[in-house]
C-alpha cells in the first residue's frame, strides 16, 4: 500500500486552529475563576455562620416565617444585632445555654417583638450615613417602634447599646454588631408615667405635670431625657415645703392640685420651672451616653437651666440649689426618649 504524504500547508493551519482553541478555552476559564465573586450572604445565613450569634439565630427561628424572611429576603434591611454575651445580660442568665433556653421558651410573638426593634426595615444605612446627634429611627416592630441612634466622632449607639463593629455586609443590608439587646417601650414618657407598674411610682409627677400644661408637650415626637423624680422624692420636697412631715400621698396630690398663680410656697410659674428643670430637650441621653462632669441644658428657659451629671459608683444629677439626685433606675426606654428615676426633685433656685 503506498501511503499519501501529508500536506505542511494543511497541518499548520490545523495546528494553528486547534492552538487558538485551547488557548480561548483557557482564557475563559481564568477570565471564570478570577472575577466571579463568592455569592454574599444574607443577613439571616450570617448570623448562622457566625457562633456570636446563636442566640439571635435561635430567636429568629422561634418568631417564625415572617421574621426569618425579613432577615433572610431580598429586602434591604438594617439590622443591630446583639451577641450572644447581650442576650445574656439582658435576660439575667447564668451562660449561652441558658440564654438559648429562655430565648426557646418565648412565645412567637414576643421573640418578634423583640428582634424587630433591632431591625430598620426597606433601607441600608451604614455607619458613615449616620448624622452626628441624635436621629430618630423607625424598626420594624408593629408597635411603639421608635429607637434614637446616636452619633458622636466614630461612636455610634443606639439606645443604651454600643455599635462594636460596623458595616457588615450582608447581600440585603447591612449588620451593626452591638453590645446590649435593645429594650423595647412601651409607650411615650407621658404613657409610661401613668400606665401600667410604672404609674405606681409616678403619681406626684403625674399630677405635677397636668397642673403645669406640660403633659402634651412631652406626649410629642422629642426626643426628651427626663430624670422624674419618684413619688418619694416630691412627697420630700413638699413635706419641706408644707412644713408637714406627716403629709400622705393624697394630700401631697390635693396640695399640687391647689397650686395657683399666687399660691404660697409654690406658684404655678414656680411649678412649672421645677418641671422643665428635669427635662432636656433634643436628646435621648441614654447612660452609655452621659460622661462624668457633663453639663446638660434643661427645657428651663432661663438661667439657672443646666443640671450636672457625675459618674461613679451611682450616677447623680446635681441641681443648681438641690443636693444632688441619684438616679434609681436608669434608661426606661420610651418611644420619644428616655427617662431615669431620680430620688430628690431638682430645685434650680
Amino acid at each position: 500500500m503506498k501511503l499519501r504524504k501529508s500536506n505542511p500547508l494543511l497541518l499548520s493551519a490545523k495546528m494553528l486552529l486547534l492552538t487558538f482553541t485551547f488557548s480561548a478555552v483557557a482564557i475563559s476559564c481564568s477570565d471564570d475563576d478570577d472575577n466571579s465573586p463568592a455569592p454574599q450572604q444574607t443577613v439571616l445565613e450570617i448570623a448562622v455562620a457566625n457562633s456570636d450569634f446563636d442566640v439571635l439565630e435561635a430567636a429568629a427561628r422561634k418568631a417564625g416565617t415572617d421574621v426569618l424572611n425579613v432577615l433572610g429576603g431580598s429586602t434591604q434591611i438594617t439590622v443591630f444585632a446583639p451577641t450572644d454575651a447581650a442576650f445574656v445580660a439582658y435576660l439575667d442568665v447564668a451562660n449561652e445555654a441558658a440564654a438559648l433556653t429562655a430565648v426557646n421558651g418565648l412565645s412567637p410573638s414576643a421573640a418578634a417583638d423583640l428582634l424587630t426593634f433591632h431591625v430598620i426595615a426597606g433601607s441600608e444605612i451604614k455607619a458613615e450615613d449616620i448624622a452626628a446627634g441624635t436621629t430618630t429611627v423607625t424598626t420594624a416592630r408593629a408597635s411603639n417602634n421608635k429607637a434614637f441612634v446616636t452619633k458622636s466622632g466614630a461612636n455610634v449607639t443606639i439606645n443604651n447599646a454600643r455599635v462594636t463593629t460596623a458595616n457588615v455586609d450582608a447581600s440585603n443590608g447591612v449588620i451593626h454588631i452591638i453590645d446590649a439587646v435593645l429594650a423595647p417601650p412601651a409607650g411615650n414618657i407621658v404613657s409610661i408615667a401613668t400606665t401600667g407598674a410604672t404609674a405606681e411610682s409616678f403619681n406626684l409627677l403625674a399630677t405635677a405635670l397636668t397642673k403645669a400644661n406640660l403633659v402634651t408637650a412631652l406626649q410629642g415626637a422629642g426626643p426628651f431625657t427626663v430624670f422624674a423624680p419618684n413619688d418619694d422624692a416630691f412627697l420630700a420636697l413638699l413635706r419641706t415645703l408644707t412644713a408637714n412631715a406627716n403629709l400622705t400621698e393624697a394630700q401631697g396630690i390635693d396640695a399640687i392640685n391647689a397650686i395657683t398663680a399666687t399660691s404660697d410656697p409654690l406658684n404655678l410659674d414656680e411649678l412649672t420651672n421645677v418641671l422643665q428643670y428635669h427635662v432636656v430637650p433634643n436628646a435621648a441621653a441614654f447612660s452609655i451616653n452621659l460622661t462624668n462632669n457633663q453639663t446638660i441644658t434643661t427645657l428651663k428657659a432661663n438661667a439657672p437651666n443646666q443640671v450636672t451629671i457625675a459618674l461613679g459608683s451611682s450616677v447623680t444629677v446635681d441641681g443648681a440649689a438641690s443636693e444632688p439626685s441619684t438616679v434609681a433606675l436608669a434608661n426606661v426606654a420610651a418611644t420619644n426618649g428616655v427617662i431615669h428615676v431620680i430620688d430628690r426633685v431638682l430645685l434650680p433656685q
